[in-house]
């Protein structure tokens, strides 16, 4: 790992270079993205006064970094970790916490939720591949955050933020080529005209995906995986700016081609489509000098088609000679309203709010080539979507939801944080979370933090009301998981230009839910506590160091025994090097440490890898307002796995991105 790191800090000094030409203006929009935060206590609020563990990652570093998608993004907060999963998607782990669909994170698109999979409770199936030209800044709380938004908000909240006409003020096209016969196009266009803000974004993208070879699958095949993606999204934003009414708007479609399949096996038929959109209609005014209000009301839609091929043609012999196919459908609807009031004092802030909401799955339908319970051959694919077969019935469950939290400055040096919210389901009943916190900035240079919160996570419709499968059976009596997370934060900026910080974390988790005797379950409870420590030192103007690294252990509280697929030591360098005012050079490196295996799992534990990155981009070099760059991922080709499946997933080999956009 050392020798990668030295080799990617000294591969600058081989291109002339000019650091101290830069503008004004750049290192004014740095300093202020740097300085604030907006959700944390949904209210804008100095980054140091706020008790949560909050990481920016700002429009710069976006720009920069050169990364595929906003998850490459994630991959460099301390805590946090990007793995494969089975089902076409990419899964989050923050702080040893993580689910196959990222359940237990609440992600965001401007203070919108976009976990809109209420059958698995994720958002990455419909979401993965947002456009990043879309993005101005990504806000990431760690930690409990029910207090203010409820459910998912488990592990942590990721809240994206889109870009305001200012930013864009015309048209940018931006091109993208790269393996695996990777194309993508994105239009993105932002202007004031009179009263109104109007942004607009389109993006498709086509891909052969990151094609890895699997030396045996689940059932002892070898070969090659073909993770086919076609994706398009859309975005629509229009604020009226003299009375605060506005209308925000996303769609999205996704398919992908075959992976390794539900139970782990290489095939050629799967298929999963996928189709989103939330619209949303909201009013945000200030009603008095002291007094603002946000008022919105929205529909959120997802629906997938998936066409599994759980084992290949032949298999199990000589049952299955076309395969082991299975088609499902299932769609999923939820609407709401949302009231937000604030009063901003001298020396406090208070934010309240009253929320209510309909959640539904709605025409679940299913075909398959097996009996559904019993597992028998069927001559051909038949249809079991009448209720007494069918996976799943249609659903509907409501909830409301008051909360409050109160932001006091006791003096200039010491802020108090008290919240709690309360939501009420018609399924499960009330839940109630609060968070204390305290921030003390003990001089200049040195600044405490403390926090006390809970959270939960509702049961999705799936672990709810799943059915007709003797393996995965659903329990109507499920109680929400919980956690309790303690954190202590040292923020130090005593040495010019360096600024650090430790946290300490200690999570109880209780409830978990989890399959046991093929039915959902309330069993067993969890412990994750560790070390997040963070550096960032700036070089010169627009050149810097970020480094983190993170500890954690997560152990089952019943065995003692640790959780498997969970690494307890993970690293992050990044290297921005701004040549002149043309070039500039991002260079980054990720370490994963070694991971052990669950109880019942004998292979040996996967070893520890670092995966390095390299962006080269030129900024108005041919023609004013035309940007290159090239981005190479995995610069070293190393080789190692994910090993969250009963398989180990080799992870991309080395890959290279081209870009191109121009401003007009």
């Amino acid at each position: 790992m050392y020798r990668k790191l030295i080799g990617l800090l000294f591969l600058p000094s081989i291109v002339l270079s000019n650091p101290f030409e830069t503008t004004l203006q750049d290192e004014m929009q740095w300093l202020e993205e740097e300085t604030f935060v907006v959700s944390a206590s949904r209210v804008k609020e100095n980054i140091k006064k706020t008790p949560a563990s909050v990481t920016v990652i700002d429009s710069d570093m976006i720009e920069k970094m050169g990364a595929k998608n906003f998850l490459d993004l994630l991959n460099t907060v301390p805590g946090v970790n990007i793995s494969q999963t089975y089902v076409y998607m990419d899964k989050i782990g923050v702080r040893g916490i993580q689910g196959d669909f990222s359940q237990k994170v609440l992600i965001l698109l401007d203070g919108h939720s976009l976990n809109s999979d209420l059958l698995n409770g994720g958002a990455l199936g419909a979401y993965e591949n947002l456009p990043l030209e879309l993005i101005k800044r990504i806000e990431i709380v760690k930690g409990p955050a029910s207090a203010l938004y409820g459910e998912n908000a488990f592990s942590a909240l990721i809240n994206i933020i889109t870009k305001d006409t200012e930013d864009i003020d015309g048209s940018i096209v931006t091109l993208k080529a790269g393996d695996n016969n990777t194309k993508r196009v994105n239009f993105l266009y932002g202007k004031r005209h009179k009263d109104y803000s109007i942004i607009a974004n389109f993006n498709f993208l086509d891909t052969d995906g990151e094609s890895v070879y699997l030396s045996r699958d689940s059932i002892g095949n070898s070969g090659y995986t073909d993770p086919t993606k076609e994706n398009i999204n859309t975005y629509l934003s229009i604020i009226n700016n003299k009375n605060g009414l506005y209308f925000k708007g996303n769609y999205n479609s996704a398919e992908d081609g075959p992976n390794f399949g539900v139970l782990n096996a290489l095939n050629n038929e799967d298929l999963s489509k996928r189709k989103s959109y939330f619209t949303e209609i909201g009013l945000k005014r200030d009603l008095t000098k002291e007094l603002s209000l946000h008022s919105r009301i929205y529909y959120d839609f997802y629906e997938t088609k998936n066409r599994w091929e759980v084992f290949p043609e032949g298999f199990p012999a000589p049952t299955f000679t076309d395969g082991m196919l299975g088609y499902s459908y299932y769609d999923s609807q939820k609407y709401g309203i949302e009231n937000l009031l604030t009063v901003k004092k001298e020396n406090y802030k208070l934010v309240s709010g009253l929320s209510y909401e309909s959640q539904s799955i709605k025409n679940p339908s299913q075909k398959m080539n097996w009996d559904p319970l019993t597992g028998a051959p069927l001559s051909s694919v038949q249809d079991f979507s009448d209720p007494g077969r069918n996976f799943i019935s249609e659903e509907t469950r409501k909830f409301w939801a008051i909360y409050s939290e109160l932001l006091y400055d006791i003096n200039t040096d010491i802020r108090m944080n008290l919240g709690a919210r309360y939501d009420h389901y018609d399924d499960f009943g009330g839940v109630t979370n609060p968070r204390l916190g305290l921030t003390w900035k003990l001089n200049k240079n040195n600044n405490i933090k403390l926090m006390y919160g809970e959270a939960f996570r509702a049961p999705t419709f799936a672990e709810l009301y799943n059915k007709n499968n003797p393996t995965i059976l659903g329990n109507t009596n499920l109680e929400p998981e919980k956690v309790k997370t303690y954190e202590l934060t040292l923020e130090n900026s005593s040495i010019d230009d360096l600024k650090s910080s430790i946290t300490i974390f200690n999570s109880n988790i209780e409830d978990i839910i989890t399959l046991k005797n093929g039915q959902y379950a309330n069993e067993g409870e969890a412990k994750t506590q560790g070390i997040e420590a963070q550096i960032k030192y700036d070089l010169t103007r627009g050149s810097y160091l970020i480094s983190n690294y993170t500890y954690q252990k997560t152990k089952n509280k019943q065995t003692d025994q640790e959780l498997g697929n969970v690494p307890t030591h993970m690293a992050y360098m990044g290297f921005n090097h701004r040549i002149n005012k043309y070039f500039n050079l991002y260079a980054d490196i990720k370490y994963l440490g070694s991971q052990t295996r669950t109880n019942t799992d004998t292979r040996k534990k996967v070893d520890n890898s670092t995966v390095a990155n390299l962006t080269l981009s030129a900024k108005n070099l041919l023609k004013k307002d035309m940007n290159i760059k090239l981005s190479i991922f995995n610069l070293f080709n190393e080789k190692s796995y994910d090993s969250g499946s009963v398989i180990d997933y080799p992870i991309a080999e080395r890959s290279y991105i081209v870009e191109l956009s121009y401003k007009f």
